[in-house]
C-alpha cells in the first residue's frame, strides 16, 4: 500500500516481497535501512521452518508438539516474572517473545493481526477494572507446582 507521513509531505510505499529469502535492496537484504532483524526476522524465520524446516530444528519440535509448546510458554512466562535485572528482564522476555510467536505461526497469526488487535483495543472505550483472572492464576499455580518437582527432562521426547 501507499500511505503519507504525518504532514503529508512524504510517500511510504509498502510491499508484500517475495522470495527465498524475499529481498528488495541490490545489497539483497530485506531493505536498504535497517538489515533483517527483530520480530519481523524471526516472524520470517518461523514461516520459513513452519514450511520447511532443516533435520533436527528444535522449531520444528514445537510445531510438532503442541504440549511441549505449551509447556515452553508457561516455563518462559515464569521465568520473566521472575527476573529482577533489567539485563535478566530483557533476556528472559526475548525467549518468552520467541515461544509465542512459535505459537502464533503455528496458529497462522502474524505480527500484523497481533498489532491490528491491539489497535483495536486501544480504541475501546469501555474500561474493565483488569484484575487478575482467578482460575487461570489457579491452573498456572497448578502447573508450576506440577513442573517444579520435575527432573527437568519433560522436553525429551521417545
Amino acid at each position: 500500500g501507499i500511505g503519507l507521513d504525518c504532514d503529508s509531505d512524504a510517500l511510504c510505499f509498502t510491499v508484500a516481497q517475495h522470495g527465498d529469502p524475499a529481498a528488495f535492496c541490490h545489497l539483497n537484504r530485506r531493505d536498504c535501512w535497517t538489515g533483517d532483524r527483530g520480530l519481523g526476522k524471526l516472524e520470517r524465520t518461523l514461516a520459513a521452518r513452519l514450511r520447511s524446516a532443516p533435520a533436527g530444528s528444535y522449531t520444528k519440535r514445537l510445531f510438532d508438539d503442541p504440549a511441549l509448546l505449551r509447556n515452553k510458554l508457561l516455563e518462559e512466562a515464569q521465568e520473566l516474572v521472575e527476573a529482577e535485572t533489567p539485563e535478566h528482564v530483557a533476556s528472559e522476555a526475548a525467549d518468552l517473545l520467541y515461544f509465542l510467536m512459535a505459537r502464533c505461526a503455528a496458529a497462522g497469526v502474524g505480527v500484523g493481526a497481533i498489532e491490528k488487535d491491539l489497535d483495536l483495543k486501544s480504541r475501546k472505550l469501555k474500561r474493565r477494572p483488569g484484575n487478575a483472572k482467578a482460575h487461570r492464576i489457579a491452573a498456572a499455580e497448578a502447573v508450576v507446582g506440577k513442573s517444579g518437582s520435575s527432573n527437568g527432562n519433560e522436553e525429551t521426547k521417545a
